[in-house]
């Protein structure tokens, strides 16, 4: 009868230590994906990242070159006639986002770099230097909202002049024209990437 009690009581102790078991790990997976669930990623230009790595990513690099602001400054330069001065803007370095954020990141891992240029007194070109992870799509809609710039803006496509392979739409916007033009490209190790040229001319016609 004594070993008969002892058996017994082992089993009901083997039992009980499974149950526990399987309640702790129900809890530790419940516990889990309630912390998980609430961290999300935006694609969009001057919004924030709140995963720790996207923060950790921010806090890393951070200046005020928005390139939003850049293109308001030309804009409205071309809406009174004035001549754009290379001194005034050109410029090769790292453009943000309103927020400070780098627009891209090249396949290095360091900020991605851009080139400002007056390619005539009534013309200016910005382009990425480099491939990288960079949105053209979230771009153009961070700019053109930025500078007030809707649907009712956008130049007819059938007048347009391509590049081949080239994705471009235009805009217009008092005194001029504003174009984003991407295409896709590989290095030589065959990472594929976009670069895209923004460019504000005036419209003399």
């Amino acid at each position: 009868m004594a070993t008969d009690s002892i058996h017994t009581l082992r089993g009901f102790s083997s039992r009980a230590s499974l149950t526990l078991s399987v309640i702790l790990s129900g809890i530790c997976l419940l516990l889990s994906s309630c912390a998980g669930g609430g961290a999300k990623t935006d694609n969009s230009y001057g919004a924030s990242d709140s995963t720790p790595e996207g923060q950790a990513h921010e806090a890393a690099y951070h200046a005020d070159n928005d390139i939003a602001m850049t293109l308001l400054s030309v804009t409205d330069a071309i809406r009174q006639g004035e001549l754009l001065d290379s001194i005034d803007y050109n410029f090769e370095g790292i453009l943000t986002d309103g927020l400070g954020h780098p627009l891209y990141t090249d396949i290095q891992g360091a900020p991605g770099v851009w080139q400002v240029e007056v390619t005539s007194p009534e013309s200016i070109s910005i382009r990425n230097l480099y491939l990288g992870d960079l949105l053209p799509e979230a771009l153009e809609s961070y700019v053109t909202k930025s500078l007030g710039l809707t649907e009712s803006n956008l130049v007819d496509p059938a007048t347009l002049m391509f590049t081949d392979g080239a994705a471009v739409s235009a805009y217009n916007f008092p005194g001029g024209i504003l174009r984003f033009e991407t295409r896709t490209a590989l290095t030589p190790a065959g990472q594929e990437g976009p670069l895209m040229t923004i460019s504000a001319t005036a419209d003399n016609t």
